[in-house]
């Protein structure tokens, strides 16, 4: 089917790094159907997220702006115009599904400008969910007896080993968000175009991958306890003081962390499918790009941030394909870049939100990027300080990481060193360069923080005068 205009498919997927993405460059087996999308779309060398982990992305992702853009707080702020919301005011049909991710629902703004807006949340059977009988159970320990912490571990390692037994998890699964989707592309009416939004979540831990997806070389008989007790040591065992985690589980973490990535690669193929059915693929746009990616012990840790910002955690795959885009690999990108490249590679809309803070990618080069992040904030409060700060400054081969708080630097020529274990020492030029950057970007975000809580200020009083009859 031909529109004047064209679809746009925006598929997002949580904690996937490049490193371990086919497209990229890596010899890895796990995204065969998307390696083959990308030789005749653009890629990008280095894809480097705004701020982590996804309460900051996704203000990129969606929003187009800047991790701490517009206030240090998460969700979208209400004056930042989202993604959806452009095409949306251009007359396509919107819709969007979330694989329950809890910083991508209505309470922080990420249903707007969605015509169908599904998280999974709301719509979750009513089973017994062990997970939440510990949770309680957990809680219940920490008010009433002086062993709480022997006790609530060994009540998490029993949530997440009879979880993983029942192939119960947190988050929805990529079959089922896929179906949703695919559902709604052929059920929806009329024949306007259509912007489609699908957050995948199985890179992120649990991993608890069907069989089918781990690799030839991997124990396909590792039991479902071991991968809930693979769990509890991700989520919590590995925190604890002088704690280590032997190579065994490194190697099993890793294989489980693939198999899943190979389980988001083969749905999105079965969503290309459904479009090809339709005779639509040829008129949509695909864009393809992880919101964060996340550490496997390179550093010491299972985390993805705000506490670090080593490639593993800030560097991932992105991809464009479709009409107008052509085969070739580009160098370097920022996600807050992607809205606005998504609608500039969309001919009949001529002007962008002039909230989005990113470029046109395939208009421009950037030369660098930089990504902050507020690293002890707590989402409960809504609590941050600048002092806090983690700031890091990518270009190509050459980052540097400073934490505020500790006055720290780390500079790594990725070239040399690109597992970011050997911190570039003595004089360096490049190093004041890119603090120089930074300090920068800093009072970019600075002063357009400024002109938007002025902007609010304003509209409020001229609302006040209003009520009152003055105007």
């Amino acid at each position: 089917m031909s529109h004047q205009m064209p679809n746009v498919l925006y598929i997002t997927i949580d904690s996937i790094r490049a490193d371990r993405v086919g497209f990229v460059g890596e010899s890895h087996d796990t995204t065969p159907f998307l390696d083959k999308l990308a030789h005749k779309g653009t890629t990008f060398e280095y894809a480097i997220a705004s701020g982590i982990p996804t309460y900051y992305s996704f203000k990129s992702l969606l929003g187009g702006i800047n991790s701490l853009s517009h206030n240090k707080g998460i969700g979208l702020p209400d004056t930042a115009t989202s993604l959806p919301e452009v095409f949306q005011k251009e007359g396509y049909s919107t819709a969007g599904f979330n694989a329950k991710n809890p910083w991508l629902t209505q309470a922080y703004g990420y249903d707007r400008g969605f015509d169908t807006y599904q998280d999974f949340i709301s719509t979750d059977d009513s089973r017994i969910n062990i997970g939440q009988i510990t949770s309680k159970l957990k809680r219940c320990a920490k008010r009433t007896v002086s062993f709480s912490e022997t006790l609530t571990d060994r009540l998490g390692r029993l949530g997440r080993m009879t979880n993983a037994f029942f192939g119960s998890q947190p988050l929805t699964p990529a079959e089922p968000l896929t179906e949703a989707a695919s559902k709604w592309l052929q059920t929806r009416s009329g024949e306007d175009p259509f912007f489609l939004w699908i957050h995948y979540m199985d890179p992120h831990y649990p991993w608890i991958p069907p069989v089918e997806f781990l690799s030839d070389d991997t124990d396909a008989n590792i039991s479902r306890f071991e991968i809930g007790r693979i769990w509890h040591t991700v989520a919590h065992e590995y925190k604890k003081e002088n704690a280590s985690v032997d190579d065994e589980t490194i190697a099993q973490i890793n294989q489980l962390y693939d198999a899943e990535i190979r389980r988001t690669d083969a749905a999105i193929s079965r969503l290309v499918s459904t479009l090809k059915e339709q005779n639509e693929f040829a008129d949509t746009l695909l864009a393809v790009v992880g919101d964060h990616g996340t550490e496997l012990y390179d550093h010491g840790g299972f985390s993805h941030g705000p506490d670090t910002l080593y490639q593993e955690i800030i560097r991932v795959p992105l991809l464009f394909h479709g009409p107008g885009v052509e085969h070739e690999t580009r160098e370097l990108a920022a996600l807050v870049d992607v809205p606005q490249t998504i609608v500039g590679s969309v001919n009949e809309i001529q002007k962008s939100p002039k909230s989005f803070e990113g470029i046109d990618l395939f208009e421009t080069t950037r030369q660098g990027v930089s990504t902050e992040v507020v690293y002890d904030y707590d989402p409960a409060l809504g609590e941050n300080t600048d002092n806090e700060l983690l700031q890091a400054r990518m270009e190509p081969p050459w980052k540097l990481i400073r934490n505020q708080q500790l006055a720290s630097l780390e500079l790594y020529n990725l070239e040399d060193d690109p597992d970011e274990y050997e911190p570039v020492q003595g004089e360096c030029e490049k190093r004041a360069t890119l603090e120089s950057e930074l300090d920068s970007h800093r009072d970019f975000i600075h002063r357009r923080n400024r002109t938007v809580a002025e902007k609010k200020r304003i509209r409020r009083r001229i609302a006040e005068l209003r009520e009152a009859g003055k105007i």
